[in-house]
């Protein structure tokens, strides 16, 4: 999750009302819309694609603790990021060094940027991530991460389809999503399924 500085920052805050004389939320509870005031008894989420992080990381919002962010007792290095692509898997590839004075582990995430599209996207999305084992003082792990290219299709309403756009896709590797340690590129393929076959889409 992502701790905002604000409680208005969330996009989600929109959608519940506020009494203006006091600042607090004006809300019932009794989950039916019976009253004029928006919102009030009956809450419509309106954020759409811009759920979280989205949103914060889309609109540049500054925060008290970005989305993936986590303390450890030591500290990590990444190196050697690279990437390959075989038919429709994106294998993302980094070293990680503990560089600090005791053990720890560290999650590697993996953000992607879709190209200029006319479909509505988020400025990235979380797409992979993986845990080191255990590293003690000065040890390194090759940590690899995989992504399915349909897991980086958006639903199309207009073809009702889940929709692969062509294009080079940017694959941001990362300790959180503002934490960003190297920036890698991916060429994928037009792809489409219709809804009605598409059984398992991942949506982190």
């Amino acid at each position: 999750m992502t701790w905002p500085i604000a409680y208005t920052d969330h996009k989600s805050s929109e959608n519940f009302p506020l009494n203006k004389k006091s600042a607090m939320l004006n809300m019932k509870f009794d989950g039916q819309p019976k009253n004029d005031e928006k919102d009030v008894d009956y809450t419509q989420y309106e954020e759409g694609i811009y759920v979280g992080y989205r949103w914060f990381d889309t609109k540049n919002i500054a925060v008290s603790y970005p989305f993936g962010y986590g303390k450890s007792y030591t500290t990590f290095e990444y190196s050697n990021a690279s990437v390959a692509t075989e038919g429709d898997v994106i294998t993302i590839s980094v070293d990680i060094k503990n560089t600090g004075e005791a053990e720890g582990k560290e999650i590697a995430q993996v953000y992607v940027s879709a190209p200029a599209s006319e479909l509505e996207k988020p400025a990235q999305e979380l797409k992979a991530f993986a845990k080191t084992k255990a590293l003690k003082p000065g040890e390194t792990e090759t940590v690899k991460m995989t992504i399915n290219t349909s897991d980086l299709a958006s639903f199309n309403p207009g073809e009702n389809a889940w929709v692969v756009e062509e294009g080079t896709y940017t694959l941001k590797v990362g300790a959180d999503s503002r934490d960003i340690k190297a920036e890698l590129t991916a060429d994928v393929k037009a792809a489409s399924t219709p809804a009605s076959k598409a059984f398992v889409v991942r949506y982190y």
